[in-house]
C-alpha cells in the first residue's frame, strides 16, 4: 500500500474511534431506551466498518463472512426497534383516543 493509502486508512480509523466513543457515550447517558437502542446500531456499524477497513487494510478476505454476519445482525436489530417503536406509537395514540372519548362522555 502506498502512503496515501496508510494516511487515508488511519484518518478513517480514527473517525471510526471517535463513532464509536460517541456511541458509548450515548448508550451510557442516554436519556431514553431507544437512545440506548440506536446507538447500540450505531456501535454495530461502527464494528462492520472498523472489520471492513482492516480487510482492505490488510488486503485479506479471511473476515468477509464474519462482516456479512454482523450487517445482517445490524439490518435485523435496526428494523426490529423501528417495528418495536412503531408498535408503541400506535398502542399510545389508541390509549390516548380513548382517554378523550371517555373524558367527553364523562
Amino acid at each position: 500500500m502506498s502512503l496515501a493509502t496508510d494516511v487515508i486508512m488511519s484518518v478513517a480509523a480514527a473517525l471510526l474511534l471517535v463513532a464509536a466513543m460517541i456511541g458509548v457515550n450515548r448508550i451510557a447517558a442516554g436519556p431514553s431506551q431507544l437512545d440506548r437502542s440506536v446507538a447500540a446500531d450505531l456501535m454495530v456499524a461502527v464494528v462492520v466498518a472498523g472489520l471492513g477497513l482492516w480487510t482492505a487494510w490488510t488486503d485479506q478476505p479471511t473476515y468477509l463472512m464474519v462482516l456479512m454476519l454482523l450487517s445482517l445482525l445490524g439490518f435485523t436489530s435496526a428494523v426490529s426497534i423501528a417495528r418495536m417503536v412503531g408498535d408503541r406509537m400506535a398502542m399510545r395514540s389508541k390509549m390516548t383516543a380513548k382517554r378523550k372519548e371517555e373524558a367527553v362522555r364523562g
